[in-house]
């Protein structure tokens, strides 16, 4: 039995790519894809061979879509999705503040639908490796974490801080915090942030460090800035290490890939292609099985919660300019 699904909203730049991977999944159905740009939302529905709608008209056709609007329309888009009993799979953060993550999750927790967050990096097969290392206890005693995930500089709304919350500290927290409470299962207690705007002239912070501490009282370092450079070969980086008693494990999530070189006289001539299996494939197909109730939700709204909580918490230390606690 497939699962009918749909995209809803272009402004993501997830967006293609998860259109991309559904129209050839087996199990899924991409009935269409929903926006308010109507030329970019025909265009990207042509492409793969679907219906351009608007969102009501998406909602009442398809069992799940996949949100992958601004982050401050989450909230509009995730009642549309409940008012038609719609599963739903949400880009990250899930809103601009804490208080308006935690309003959407209890509304969500009211309500009988799957709902999950776009957290593809669980799906890694690095990732997953690195877990059952850690859970068989290769690194002992955790004492010390460090995590980047830089990447190009997104433009758009993402470098509006109304509609997307921040800038690198709100886009780049998620997938790091995320992977290490996943893998280790501790929480981040504290946070204590620093961010600048290094490279481009834009209304957000380019740059940041987080340094953290986890419940187990271990230190956690990340960077998650918007550092690499719009012509590098690749688009980013997700790594994360862990140092224990025993040994220092570490893992790259992207570290499968090849650089690719044309001698065309113009242009981009070089390139680097990744070539593991890809974790957003896994993600979706995840979804669409969670759909027929064949599995549960890897990355919930309450994870999709904590981590919201470290990124305002993030934001509360640069603008005191000390350690601050979070708060959950």
């Amino acid at each position: 039995m497939t699962v009918d699904v749909g995209i809803c909203s272009t402004a993501h730049v997830n967006a293609e790519v998860y259109a991309a991977l559904l129209s050839k999944l087996p199990s899924a159905n991409l009935v269409g894809i929903s926006g308010r740009n109507a030329e970019r939302t025909r265009r990207r529905a042509d492409a793969v061979g679907t219906a351009a709608m608007s969102h009501s008209e998406l909602m009442r056709a398809v069992d799940g879509v996949v949100v992958c609007s601004p982050t401050a329309d989450h909230d509009e888009l995730i009642d549309l999705a409940l008012r038609h009993d719609v599963a739903v799979l949400c880009e990250k953060p899930l809103e601009t503040s804490l208080p308006a993550a935690k309003s959407i999750r209890d509304r969500c927790a009211e309500r009988d639908v799957v709902t999950k967050m776009a957290m593809p990096i669980r799906f890694s097969r690095p990732m997953q490796r690195f877990k059952e290392h850690y859970e068989a206890g290769a690194v002992g005693d955790l004492l010390a974490v460090s995590g980047v995930n830089r990447g190009r500089m997104p433009g758009g709304w993402f470098v509006d801080p109304e509609l997307a919350g921040g800038g690198a500290v709100a886009d780049h927290t998620d997938h790091i915090v995320d992977i290490v409470r996943w893998i280790t299962g501790e929480e981040v207690t504290e946070v204590y942030a620093e961010t600048d705007t290094r490279f481009y002239d834009i209304p957000v912070e380019d740059v940041n460090l987080l340094s953290m501490t986890l419940s187990n009282g271990a230190s956690f370092l990340l960077d998650g800035s918007w550092s690499t450079p719009q012509k590098s070969p690749f688009w980013g980086d997700a790594e994360v290490e862990l140092v224990g008693s025993k040994e220092t494990l570490s893992a790259d999530c992207f570290g499968y890939r090849y650089s690719h070189v044309r001698d065309i006289g113009h242009g981009t001539h070089n390139e680097s292609i990744y070539w593991g299996a890809d974790p957003n494939n896994a993600l979706l197909r995840e979804f669409v099985a969670a759909i027929r109730g064949e599995s549960t939700v890897a990355a919930s709204f309450d994870d999709a919660v904590r981590t919201a909580a470290v990124i305002a918490a993030a934001y509360k230390s640069v603008e005191r300019g000390e350690p601050v606690d979070v708060t959950y």
